[in-house]
């Protein structure tokens, strides 16, 4: 369980831990529970929870402790097609060397590596399999000609999609050989949300 990301992007939405037990029917105990190990949050929970912070459910399934985030990815329809993904590397692998360049590049809490699935910026050099440091916590904050992580929402059939894409304000853009990136995405923080900046990137 990262409580420290469930208190941050609760603060972010200007939700207490009252809120948070009023959206899944608990009181503030059991949110507590979640946050020091005790209790496990149920799918249900996380599907409301993420609901309520405006986050995509396989961040906070993988967040709340309940599925790796390639498990998670792959228990929510929806998400699977995304151009990039929290990074979580595969059982045995080694994440040391990543978790060391991070460090050294300014990881803390709120920047997160994420890995590159797609080919969306790869004409400016983000290619699949790269990891990137995305800073969550300067989302509002994003410039034009920024590479940053968006979520676009289909509210009617209960999905997203996670981009990464180029902001051209008020436009995302991707670079990409692939016709089916081309359509550009107009930030609208309903429909549009930009989530995160990327901070650098690297290439094992």
């Amino acid at each position: 369980m990262d409580a420290h990301w469930f208190k941050a992007r609760s603060r972010a939405k200007g939700l207490t831990i009252i809120d948070l037990g009023d959206v899944i029917g608990r009181d503030r105990s059991a949110v507590s529970r979640f946050y020091t190990g005790r209790q496990v949050m149920t799918f249900d929970q996380a599907r409301k929870i993420a609901d309520a912070l405006e986050e995509p459910l396989p961040e906070v399934l993988a967040r709340a402790g309940i599925a790796n985030a390639r498990e998670a990815q792959q228990l929510t329809p929806g998400f699977s097609d995304s151009d990039a993904a929290l990074w979580v590397p595969a059982v045995g692998v080694d994440r040391s060397c990543d978790d060391q360049i991070a460090d050294a590049l300014g990881r803390k809490p709120g920047v997160d590596v994420w890995e590159v699935r797609g080919r969306s910026l790869s004409l400016i050099g983000y290619l699949p399999g790269d990891r990137i440091l995305v800073d969550t916590g300067a989302a509002d904050r994003a410039l034009s000609g920024d590479a940053v992580i968006a979520q676009v929402y289909d509210w009617a059939q209960g999905s997203a999609k996670t981009l990464l894409r180029q902001l051209q304000t008020p436009v995302l853009v991707s670079h990409s050989p692939d016709a089916g990136d081309w359509k550009a995405h107009v930030v609208d923080q309903d429909r549009v949300i930009i989530k995160g900046v990327v901070r650098a990137s690297w290439r094992r």
